[in-house]
């Protein structure tokens, strides 16, 4: 039977035992209704799980426990999605099935066409909490990382030069993603572990001629993702997706 999983604080857990934040321990009181003796797996989020006895459902919820292992759910390829900013239900709904497709970080990106630049510290706040609860649903081994957002052009020059990175382009007529993939001589690697992939994708309007300019001045490759437009919200999680199939994430 799967068990529900938590990340919790490091501090938390000592001495073989886990002592449940607040969050944690209402959730497991109230919403799933659970007692002492029944088991939930907590993680560390920094690769190892824990299989808890649960030893008390009062004010304080603390556990004992029973195995640690590694753990699982974390791609080999690290995938970086830099989304330029949406309306706020699209953003969300993007980073909530991004960490279950297998993202590993997200970088907020403001960008020329984007219609709303600030996020107030409650609004990542909120964000940083839906990747996490997605984290544990998904079954993820590490909560993918949030950055507060940054401009496009420090987005892109803060990527390594020597490092692969790709910006689907509705203008772009012939490359695709698996030429870019393949030509790289990547997908034929029996273990592409630490291979970094950094994606950009655009807001509703799109990027700019200029954006894509600068883009490929720092050596950013422009494809197209197939013959339909896909929304700003879509765009990422198709290209995520086909990347983490063909290395045989999928």
């Amino acid at each position: 039977m799967r068990l529900p999983r938590f990340f919790v604080s490091p501090d938390s857990i000592r001495d073989g035992r886990v002592g449940l934040e607040e969050s944690v321990a209402h959730q497991i009181q109230h919403v799933l209704r659970l007692r002492a003796g029944q088991h939930v797996v907590v993680l560390d989020n920094s690769g190892a799980e824990y299989e808890v006895e649960l030893e008390a459902t009062c004010a304080a919820v603390s556990g004992r426990i029973v195995a640690r292992r590694p753990a699982g759910g974390e791609p080999r390829v690290r995938i970086t999605l830099y989304q330029a900013l949406l309306k706020l239900d699209k953003f969300e709904w993007l980073l909530q099935k991004g960490t279950e497709v297998g993202v590993a970080a997200f970088q907020p990106i403001v960008s020329a066409r984007v219609v709303r630049a600030e996020v107030k510290p409650h609004r990542l706040e909120r964000w940083q909490r839906i990747v996490r609860e997605a984290a544990e649903q998904s079954e993820r081994g590490i909560i993918p990382p949030l950055a507060e957002p940054m401009t496009f052009e420090q987005a892109v020059e803060n990527v390594g030069r020597d490092a692969l990175a790709i910006i689907p382009y509705e203008e772009e007529r012939t490359r695709s993603l698996r030429d870019v993939l393949r030509g790289k001589d990547l997908t034929g690697l029996e273990d592409p572990s630490g291979l970094s992939i950094h994606l950009f994708i655009g807001p509703e309007g799109g990027f700019t001629l200029d954006e894509i300019e600068f883009a490929i001045q720092h050596r950013v490759i422009p494809l197209t993702l197939g013959p339909r437009i896909l929304r700003a919200e879509t765009a990422g999680l198709v290209a995520a997706s086909a990347i983490l199939y063909e290395y045989g994430e999928l």
